[in-house]
C-alpha cells in the first residue's frame, strides 16, 4: 500500500465505505451483519487503517437448539 493510498483511506471511515459500495452495487449486500444503515460510533477520533485476518468458522456438529431460538440468542429475532 502506498503512502496515498493509506493517508486517503484515513480520511474515510469504515460506515462510510460501506454504505458507498451499497449505493455501488444498488442493494444492501449486508443485511446479514447489519440491519441498517452503519453509523460512526466515535466520529471525533480519527480512521484506524491496517489489514485483517479473516477466516470462516464451522461447527463439526449441526446446533441442536432449533433455529428460533439461536435466532432469539443472537438478538435475530
Amino acid at each position: 500500500m502506498t503512502p496515498a493510498i493509506l493517508s486517503l483511506l484515513r480520511g474515510v471511515d469504515t460506515p462510510t465505505i460501506c454504505n458507498a459500495i451499497e449505493v455501488a452495487q444498488g442493494q444492501r449486500r449486508f443485511n446479514a451483519f447489519t440491519r441498517g444503515t452503519m453509523l460512526y460510533s466515535a466520529p471525533q477520533e480519527s480512521a484506524i487503517i491496517g489489514y485483517a485476518r479473516t477466516a470462516k468458522i464451522a461447527a463439526i456438529t449441526r446446533p441442536i437448539d432449533p433455529p428460533e431460538t439461536i435466532k432469539a440468542q443472537n438478538g435475530l429475532l
